[in-house]
C-alpha cells in the first residue's frame, strides 16, 4: 500500500480543511472569470468547493494521475463538473504558459520541492499581481530536536525552518506577503484522528496488514503529533502576491 492507496478514500492527504482554506482565501478576491490552479488536489474536495463557491474555473492538478478519476467524479457529484478540470503533472514542470492563473493554491505540495524551489518554479504561472497561496510546515524553535523534526522531514526535501526564514524566502522569490493563517490545532488533531480510524479499519477488514509500511507510518506520525508535534510545529498558510 502506498500513500495514494491509503488516502484516496479520505477528504485530504495532508492536514487542513474547508475552514482553513476559507480563512486564507478571504484575502484573495476570486471572481468567476479568474482561472485558478489547485496544486496537490488529491481527491478534488478543495477544487470542487472553490469552483462551486466562487464560480471560477479550477484546474485540479496532482502529481499522481490515479487521482484523475476521483477528481472528476467528485466534481460532478458536487455540481461543479463543468468548472473543474482534472490534470496530472510533475510539480517541478507545470505544463502551462507563463502568467496563466490569477490564483494558485498549493496546500502541502511545496513539501515535495522545498519552499524556495516551489516559489521559484511556480511563480511564472502566476499572473502579475496574482496570488500564490502556499501552506508549509515549520518549527517554532529553530533548535527543535530530531524527535520534533523527523516525522515530517522524512516526507520533505528541505529541513523544517522557522516562520522568519520562510518570510525571507518569500521576499527573495519576488512575492509580497499579504496574509497568513496558521492551521488550528483542532484541524491537525482531526486529520490524524481520521487517519488512525482509517488505518485500523483497513486492518480490521483485512485490506491491509498492521505491519504494512504505510499503515505503520500513518500511525507513527499520528502518535508523534500527540507526543511531540503539538505546539512545537506549525502549518502556515501564506497568501503571496507576485510583485515583479
Amino acid at each position: 500500500m502506498d500513500r495514494y492507496e491509503f488516502y484516496t478514500r479520505l477528504p485530504r492527504s495532508e492536514p487542513g480543511g474547508v475552514a482553513f482554506t476559507n480563512a486564507y482565501l478571504t484575502a484573495v478576491p476570486i471572481k468567476a472569470v479568474d482561472r485558478v490552479l489547485d496544486l496537490g488536489c488529491a481527491g478534488g474536495d478543495r477544487a470542487t468547493w472553490i469552483a462551486r463557491s466562487r464560480g471560477s474555473r479550477v484546474v485540479a492538478l496532482d502529481s499522481d494521475p490515479r487521482y484523475l478519476g476521483t477528481v472528476r467524479r467528485k466534481a460532478y457529484e458536487g455540481g461543479a463538473g463543468h468548472l473543474v478540470l482534472p490534470a496530472a503533472a510533475d510539480y517541478r514542470n507545470l505544463p502551462f504558459p507563463d502568467n496563466t492563473f490569477k490564483v494558485v493554491l498549493a496546500e502541502g505540495s511545496a513539501m515535495a520541492l522545498g519552499l524556495k524551489q516551489a516559489l521559484t518554479v511556480w511563480r511564472r504561472v502566476v499572473m502579475p499581481e496574482g496570488h500564490l497561496c502556499v501552506t508549509y510546515p515549520g518549527v517554532v524553535n529553530k533548535d527543535a530536536p530530531p524527535e520534533v523534526r523527523q516525522p515530517l522531514e522524512k516526507r520533505m526535501v528541505d529541513p523544517l525552518g522557522t516562520l522568519g526564514e520562510y518570510h525571507a524566502a518569500v521576499r527573495a522569490a519576488g512575492f509580497e506577503l499579504v496574509h497568513q493563517v496558521p492551521l488550528q490545532t483542532e484541524l491537525w488533531e482531526q486529520f490524524y484522528a481520521e487517519s488512525m480510524r482509517h488505518a485500523w479499519a483497513l486492518v480490521a477488514s483485512n485490506e491491509a496488514r498492521e505491519d504494512d509500511p504505510q499503515i505503520r507510518a500513518v500511525l507513527a506520525e499520528a502518535q508523534w503529533f500527540r507526543t511531540f508535534g503539538r505546539s512545537r510545529v506549525f502549518l502556515q498558510a501564506m497568501v503571496l502576491r507576485r510583485v515583479r
